[in-house]
């Protein structure tokens, strides 16, 4: 394989860490302070597309502001990108200038206290999609500060800001297949005492239509929320990872994949598995080969068949066959919504074909 690729299929095939969270018992204010103060990618190039985030200082008078603010460049679109760069930068100057206005009216009660303002970026992904949170922490008296995080997905090659919906078929329940995710992981932490959340009419019920999120270095999607929003000041701000197999099913896929030759627009995107994987739909990519697939119901197993060769995989196991020999791939084959899905090195381990990835992130399998 020429290099390794990470793709989930969203939003047209685009390229998408670990999610940050206080370690428990951390102070949120001091972990919210350390995070602005390690930026994770500054001056960074974008995939292959050229764009780069530079940062802007903003100044003020007022002792401990400290305000960075992500600049983008290299955008096809100069207007779109101008207009990015303004709604940043507006955002963070109005924020600043209700800061030093509180700052001035709490001097007058002649009250000692240090105020504090910082405005920091980290940027989650950098390929086709540019993920990217803003996080505006002040401190204007009192037990604790506030802190506001705002998420900007950007599509560079389209020049386009992402929405959620903008990454899945139209028509699809992609919100309640998020909901019954993010309510699993808030019942099984709270289950385990590592966080705590609102429960009844303050609890979690539904993700919004401009809801909050981002595409992790990794590829996964990732719904954030605010401090308070539906969980106590001691759970921060919460997120949630999406594994890709639960919405593996419902992803746009507009991204082709070319085999042997002819570009195929997958009907069943591939997506990264929880261990790291690179799952690709065994049939629909077999028979763009030229196998015959079949399915053994009674053992579980997924066939296909072209003259002489024959291989497969056995579901829940990451046991596959090339003929009459096993072979071992580094996970499971798993049935999704009816489809089976093996680790993409099934073409070159098991069939001993070809993978090649180009210089645009498309995926060329030869056999």
């Amino acid at each position: 394989m020429k290099k390794e690729v990470i793709l989930l299929g969203l939003a047209g095939g685009l390229m998408l860490g670990n999610v940050s969270l206080a370690k428990s018992g951390e102070d949120i204010d001091a972990y919210i302070r350390k995070e602005l103060n390690n930026p994770l990618s500054i001056n960074a190039e974008i995939g292959a597309n050229k764009a780069k985030i530079s940062t802007e200082t903003i100044k003020s008078d007022i002792d401990n502001v400290d305000i960075e603010i992500p600049v983008i460049k290299g955008l096809k679109d100069g207007v779109y990108q101008e207009q990015l760069n303004y709604i940043i930068k507006r955002t963070a100057e109005k924020d600043l200038n209700q800061f030093e206005k509180e700052v001035e009216e709490l001097k007058k009660l002649g009250i000692e206290w240090k105020p504090e303002m910082k405005i920091g970026h980290q940027i989650k992904s950098e390929e086709d999609i540019l993920s990217f949170a803003i996080t505006t922490y002040s401190y204007t008296g009192g037990a604790n500060g506030m802190s506001r995080r705002d998420y900007y997905n950007i599509d560079v090659k389209e020049n386009k800001t992402i929405r959620l919906e903008d990454l899945f078929k139209e028509n699809s329940d992609f919100k309640a297949i998020i909901n019954d995710e993010i309510n699993r992981q808030i019942k099984e932490e709270m289950d385990t005492g590592k966080k705590t959340y609102f429960e009844g009419d303050d609890g979690f019920k539904s993700i919004k239509d401009d809801q909050s999120f981002y595409i992790n270095e990794n590829g996964n999607l990732v719904v954030a929320f605010q401090l308070y929003e539906i969980a106590p000041r001691s759970s921060g701000h919460p997120e949630f990872k999406i594994s890709g197999e639960r919405i593996v099913h419902i992803l746009k896929n507009l991204k082709p994949v070319i085999i042997n030759g002819k570009k195929i627009k997958l009907q069943n995107p591939m997506f990264k598995s929880e261990k790291g994987t690179i799952m690709m739909p065994l049939a629909e990519v077999a028979k763009a080969l030229g196998f015959e697939v079949t399915w053994d119901g009674k053992n579980r197993v997924a066939n296909i068949n072209k003259g002489p060769i024959s291989a497969g995989a056995y579901i829940g196991k990451d046991k596959y066959y090339f003929s009459k020999a096993l072979i071992y791939l580094e996970e499971e084959a798993k049935l999704i919504k009816g489809r089976t899905y093996v680790p993409i090195s099934f073409i070159e381990r098991v069939l001993q074909g070809q993978i090649i990835i180009n210089e645009d992130n498309i995926i060329n399998i030869k056999y």
